[in-house]
């Protein structure tokens, strides 16, 4: 399966957001080569309707002829949700994925929990969606009836820290282990440092993919660094093979809860 991941440099109103990937995607189209997926960071599309969102969303698939994934805030009832969709190349919503656990300055904004991540399956590859600070909780997994192949996550990783380092390594530590965990690889698109994220904080700028069965310790993690966007042909079948390993040694944890 073949992902691409956006860091975006530049955040404004959700129309700039949508208008800076555009161009940020025209620009290295050559590179894409027709993409399964396409990943966004959260809130791109803040301060839009529903409807304004997903036409933008459709307005990508289409021009790219690819998945998108990407998060928002959208009113539910009487309380703010952050909330995204999967929406296909046809235009069709394949899912939606709400934040379970607001965070900082979104409880401070009166964000209620949602109803959390959604499996959806891309291209026949099972895929989990999940937001941002709903990675780090454990009961996001726990929840889990079947195993992904692929974790997606839409991040905003703002941070009090005077430089990104702490968050970036935390990222890439619970990255490196939620992929052996779930044998998965996990794809992260974030906003790159130092955009402005909540209450102004910084995004630590933590976008990459983690592997679940690298061959050397330095290749379980590949990060986008000071990039915009990066590529990556996944091979699905790695995750897989460790599955079955783990199963037939008792250490299985993916996608077992619904099985218990």
């Amino acid at each position: 399966m073949r992902v691409v991941l956006t860091q975006p440099s530049v955040r404004g109103t959700a129309q700039d957001n949508f208008t800076y990937v555009t161009r940020l995607l025209d620009t290295h189209r050559p590179r894409l080569e027709s993409p399964d997926v396409i990943v966004l960071p959260e809130l791109i599309g803040f301060g839009l309707t529903t409807e304004q969102y997903r036409n933008a969303l459709v307005e990508l698939a289409s021009r790219y002829h690819a998945h998108i994934i990407a998060g928002n805030f959208r009113d539910a009832k009487d309380h703010l949700v952050n909330q995204g969709f999967v929406v296909a190349l046809d235009g069709d919503v394949l899912a939606s994925y709400e934040k379970a656990n607001p965070y900082f300055g979104e409880r401070d904004h009166g964000a209620g929990r949602g109803n959390g991540g959604a499996h959806v399956v891309i291209n026949g590859v099972a895929c989990f969606v999940t937001i941002c600070a709903d990675f780090f909780h454990a009961d996001t997994f726990m929840r889990f009836q079947e195993r992904a192949d692929i974790v997606f996550v839409t991040a905003s990783s703002v941070s009090r820290k005077p430089t990104p380092d702490m968050a970036r390594a935390r990222w890439k530590h619970a990255m490196i282990a939620r992929a052996f965990e779930q044998t998965a690889h996990v794809a992260v698109s974030d906003w790159a440092y130092p955009v402005g994220g909540q209450n102004e904080l910084p995004a630590s700028g933590v976008a990459g993919i983690a592997y679940p069965d690298a061959e050397h310790p330095d290749n379980l993690i590949s990060t986008l660094g000071e990039a915009e966007i990066a590529v990556y042909d996944i091979d699905i079948s790695r995750g897989r093979m460790l599955f079955a390993d783990q199963e037939a040694r008792g250490f299985a944890i993916a996608g077992t809860r619904g099985h218990a």
